[in-house]
């Protein structure tokens, strides 16, 4: 565990807001005093919704959209200066890459931009071609890639020069099965090696794979942030069990009878059981999908499918 106190963050967002001009000219908010913080060495989630400002917030990072109030932070300094996003890899979710050069071509070059001499630039090139299988395309020009090639492609260049942070806005887009284990064994690497991770998904299960936090956003604001480990932790009991039964229980067939109850309750459960006189058969902690707490949060946070109006109550995805 990290002290918050102690350790600078590597991002922090501090009451961002964001707004635009739509259609007609009107005034669109895209962001609403967001905020949060990461930390060195974790694995950030960050959850939402098309449109709940994901996309606008990792623009706002690299510095692709101006123009916010509030702070934004990179490795405890206000973002601006373009030496900040050095120690930075990322990763959009529509990469645009100079077509006309060769995977090798632009790799080099993204590696003179990044301060590599010629020996640690041919070591980086030979990492990523064998980590994201792109040593037989070396000589392939980028404009022939597929989407899932170009895929690979972008989050080779993320890593290509050893970044503190990776900021991926959808890496897992256009990957079929097998690459996205790939990616989530890349990205567990990355983590291994010392890297913090702050990337958006919809492929919930590889956040749970890969991340310890995780961030929410709707519409704009952030609806909460924490570990995955104290999300998971609120998963219901279930105690499966035979004999008298208590009076919340369900009764099934054969005598048993299963109670589901939460966490908090379980010491209570517990003495309920002996009280009665039954005899508890298995106790175990239900999972919980990190995708099904998602949808049930984002849900009663009643804005959810909501229809978007251009008016001072209204957010969406800015274009860069």
């Amino acid at each position: 565990m990290h002290d918050d106190q102690a350790v600078q963050p590597v991002l922090s967002f501090r009451e961002v807001s964001f707004t635009y001009r739509g259609d007609w000219m009107q005034r669109i908010t895209a962001l609403r005093e967001v905020s949060f913080t990461i930390l060195p060495g974790q694995a950030c989630g960050f959850l939402g919704a098309n449109g709940a400002g994901k996309s606008t917030s990792i623009k706002l990072i690299m510095g692709l959209l101006h123009g916010h109030s509030g702070d934004i932070r990179l490795f405890d300094r206000p973002i601006g200066p373009p030496e900040l996003r050095r120690t930075v890899g990322y990763l959009p979710e529509q990469p645009f890459f100079y077509e006309n050069l060769s995977v090798e071509e632009y790799l080099r070059y993204l590696g003179r931009l990044s301060g590599l001499d010629g020996p640690r630039i041919r070591s980086a090139c030979e990492r990523v071609y064998e980590e994201l299988d792109l040593g037989d395309l070396r000589r392939r020009f980028l404009r022939s890639f597929s989407k899932g090639m170009r895929q690979r492609f972008g989050l080779a260049q993320a890593i290509f020069a050893g970044p503190d942070l990776l900021v991926l806005d959808e890496p897992f887009s256009g990957l079929d099965p097998l690459w996205r284990s790939r990616f989530r064994e890349i990205l567990l690497a990355e983590r291994s090696r010392g890297a913090t991770l702050f990337f958006s998904s919809h492929i919930l299960s590889d956040v749970e794979d890969i991340c310890d936090h995780y961030v929410i956003i709707d519409h704009g604001q952030v609806l909460e942030a924490g570990e995955l480990s104290g999300l998971f932790a609120q998963a219901p009991v279930q105690m499966v069990g035979e004999g008298p039964a208590p009076a919340e229980a369900e009764l099934l067939s054969g005598g048993h009878w299963r109670w589901i109850f939460p966490e908090q309750r379980r010491t209570v459960a517990l003495r309920t059981v002996q009280e009665c006189g039954g005899s508890i058969l298995r106790l175990e902690r239900q999972r919980q999908a990190l995708e099904d707490y998602f949808v049930n949060r984002v849900r009663s946070s009643h804005k959810a499918g909501q229809a978007l109006h251009a008016s001072d109550d209204d957010n969406g995805e800015a274009a860069p």
